[in-house]
């Protein structure tokens, strides 16, 4: 692929609850990254100038009242929600931190909408066979349906720039209980890491009236990269591999919630490791205390054995930005490497970083097994 110059970069910010443009920024430098499933973060500067100071800074970057979204044209490399800033009175230096979109629903519980209205202080009965009137929200269809169902519930409760797709259909059912307090960022994330959970992207995009929203994106379509890091000037650098064991298991136990004197509990086993010449090895998973259902206990002891199975093998790629790589994304990678010898490693992104100060991406990549 010939290397053609690319757009420069710009940083704007837009309303938080329409996705209203609002103004461009005058920063200094920026950075973000991405990643499979994650919020994904942004950081920029900004050095003040009279340009900064005739923009009233002051008033407009306050958290949680803007998205901050960094461009290439309308290309929206990452965007989220200022939750942080630091000003530096003595270098006249404002920094900005950011988050994703799932930042937005770490912000929002899961709370049926008419409570909204009818809520009233008082002592609540934790009864899930008869939860009080209004205290439940019970979801059906596919799994990305359910995530759908929570983003939409809680867009009843204030806007959010958020565009859902049409429902699939399906004949999961999930009931979650306002005593709970749970935010919708963590239920969301309990479905994705599930054994047979989808894979999610609130992928930020410019509409046609200039506004920014976040499209939600189940299982995405994966855009498919062929990369030869042999090829001068192909643009693509194998930079390096980690290996980590620290999740593998052969067993794995899981604990869910309790009734009175009962605790659900479950285990699931897998002979791979060993089968290798592993030593027996096994974990615990106790995050699931709020889970009631034995089936849905068994589903997240499945996802750990699918992730400890093997070790963390993570494959750190430095390409040029013109490969428009996305979390989510397949590639076959060619190398010629001391250790790895000659060989092509079909891989899954799950990570992209990137930085105003060049048009390289840096991606982190996980060999994948293709069915």
């Amino acid at each position: 692929m010939p290397y053609e110059s690319l757009p420069a970069l710009t940083v704007h910010a837009y309303d938080i609850g329409s996705g209203a443009h609002l103004t461009r920024l005058p920063y200094t430098s920026c950075s973000w990254s991405d990643g499979l499933n994650s919020s994904g973060s942004m950081s920029a500067s900004i050095d003040y100038s009279r340009t900064a100071v005739r923009q009233n800074l002051w008033e407009l970057l306050r958290c949680w009242r803007v998205i901050l979204a960094v461009q290439r044209g309308d290309q929206v490399m990452h965007a989220g929600p200022l939750t942080s800033y630091g000003w530096d009175a003595e270098s006249r230096r404002l920094s900005l931190d950011c988050g994703g979109c799932l930042t937005l629903l770490s912000k929002r519980l899961v709370l049926p909408r008419g409570l909204k209205d009818a809520w009233r202080d008082d002592a609540i009965l934790v009864d899930e066979q008869h939860p009080a009137s209004g205290m439940a929200l019970t979801l059906t269809g596919s799994y990305p349906d359910i995530i759908r169902g929570l983003v939409a519930e809680t867009l009843e409760w204030g806007p959010l720039p958020i565009s859902l797709p049409a429902a699939e259909g399906g004949s999961y059912t999930r009931t979650y209980y306002a005593w709970d307090l749970a935010t919708v960022a963590d239920r969301i994330n309990d479905i994705t890491g599930l054994e047979n959970g989808p894979e999610i992207r609130f992928d930020p995009r410019i509409t046609g009236n200039g506004s920014l929203t976040f499209d939600l994106v189940a299982d995405p379509e994966p855009a498919h990269h062929r990369w030869n890091a042999m090829v001068p000037g192909s643009r693509v650098i194998l930079s390096k591999l980690d290996g980590d064991g620290a999740d593998m298991t052969c067993q794995a136990w899981a604990v869910g919630g309790k009734d009175d004197d009962r605790t659900l509990m479950c285990r699931r086993t897998t002979t791979i490791p060993t089968d290798v010449g592993c030593m027996f090895l096994q974990s615990k998973d106790t995050e699931h205390t709020a889970v009631s259902e034995l089936r849905t206990l068994q589903e997240h002891a499945l996802a750990d054995l699918a992730r400890g199975a093997w070790p963390v093998e993570t494959y750190t790629v430095k390409i040029g930005e013109e490969h428009d790589v996305r979390v989510g994304d397949t590639a076959d990678l060619t190398v010629s490497d001391d250790h790895l010898g000659t060989r092509t490693i079909p891989l899954k992104i799950t990570d992209v970083d990137g930085d105003s100060s060049s048009d390289w991406l840096t991606i982190q990549a996980q060999e994948r097994i293709d069915r």
